[in-house]
């Protein structure tokens, strides 16, 4: 690992597609709660932020641009399953 080049676009993609998944499964472990909510999964999308703000400060932009690309893929799926589907709805 220590030779491993992690200014690569499809590394930001995966890390960027995995934290919220992480996120998501240790509220869920901790929190125990019943179903997903709108709410949580947004929250957990957030969490993009850390990978973000570490290939800002290292000024890794390939990086950088994979998490940013996999962040507005969550936005998007986010987006379908709130307004398209009943799966997100609140109420």
């Amino acid at each position: 690992m220590k030779n491993f080049d992690w200014d690569k676009t499809w590394v930001g993609i995966l890390l960027g597609i995995l934290t919220p998944i992480i996120f998501y499964s240790l509220y869920y472990l901790l929190v125990n709660t019943t179903g997903l909510k709108k709410v949580n999964v947004s929250l957990c999308i957030a969490a993009n932020l850390i990978p973000f703000y570490l290939y800002q400060r290292r000024e890794k932009n390939n990086g950088l641009k994979g998490v940013l690309i996999s962040t507005l893929i969550w936005a998007g799926v986010i987006a379908y399953l709130t307004f398209f589907s009943n799966y997100l709805r609140i109420g």
